[in-house]
């Protein structure tokens, strides 16, 4: 009779707790009226190469050049606590959002809007955003350095023009995305990381190739198309066991390698994915 006895006292015990009622608090962000912090941060004096460091949460983003001054724009915002603060450094400046972290369910629609402009000093360029949509028109700016991690995002980057200065290294780190680089030819850099989670990705590295590039692309389950100019020296090396390649033009495959044009600088490119689609496709 002892495991009976054990079982209705469980039973009984159950039934109890199923007739209590709970109550869960759930966490809210407050939406307020909507505020706009206005940029305008002059370059530093003496400097000759700066730094600016953008730190948001989810929301818009979009940055072009033609500012006077090193950084321009506005955020506008209606969740007071997400306001962002200006930090200056000793070469440059850092834009932050410092509560982004809260997480709850919005008391009304959240607004986080960044519209900014870069000025014409060589400079540092580093991101980091949250679930985020928009266009970095980054033409022209004198990149020395960019570095940009996102948790998710719709974003376009784009290099329409070359850019005035060397730049050493372009990095990009990313969720489950989509997310298209287009101009990595004017980019003007020796080196290129892109890696990402599950999505979709357009690399296209068209535009004035002045010298030799190494790019490494590491990406999971994702759709991932890479664009080169038609006779611009191209190698591609595939690691990883992906096997649904699409090459569009004309390529010479020897192994796990890809060969195409002949002429110029030499596009090198690391790719690795274990499963997804790749295509390869001249411009």
């Amino acid at each position: 009779m002892k495991p009976l006895r054990i079982f209705l006292s469980t039973l009984i015990a159950a039934l109890l707790l199923a007739a209590c009622t709970f109550t869960v608090s759930v966490p809210t962000i407050d939406t307020g009226s909507t505020q706009t912090l206005e940029i305008a941060q002059p370059v530093p004096s003496g400097v000759s190469e700066a730094d600016v460091a953008i730190e948001m949460g989810g929301g818009r983003l979009n940055i072009s050049g033609g500012s006077s001054d090193l950084v321009e724009g506005t955020v506008v915002y209606n969740v007071a606590d997400w306001k962002p603060a200006l930090t200056q450094t000793g070469s440059g400046v850092l834009i932050s959002q410092n509560h982004t972290t809260n997480v709850g369910i919005p008391t009304g629609d959240i607004k986080n809007d960044w519209t900014l402009k870069l000025g014409s000093v060589p400079m540092s360029l580093r991101i980091s955003a949250g679930a985020y949509e928009g266009t970095l028109n980054l033409s022209g700016i004198s990149l020395t350095n960019l570095d940009i991690s996102d948790g998710a995002s719709n974003a376009t980057v784009r290099f329409d023009s070359l850019n005035p200065v060397q730049m050493q290294r372009l990095s990009y780190k990313t969720g489950a995305s989509n997310v298209t680089l287009l101009g990595l030819g004017n980019a003007n850099v020796s080196q290129i990381v892109f890696t990402s989670g599950a999505g979709n990705y357009t690399l296209d590295f068209s535009g004035a190739l002045t010298h030799d590039i190494n790019a490494k692309i590491s990406s999971g389950f994702s759709q991932v198309k890479v664009i080169v100019p038609q006779n611009v020296h191209t190698l591609i090396n595939l690691t990883g066991g992906v096997s649904n390649v699409d090459a569009e033009g004309t390529w010479t495959k020897s192994g796990t390698q890809y060969e195409a044009g002949s002429s110029g600088p030499t596009l090198t490119i690391d790719i690795e994915m274990a499963v997804g689609n790749l295509v390869l496709q001249q411009h």
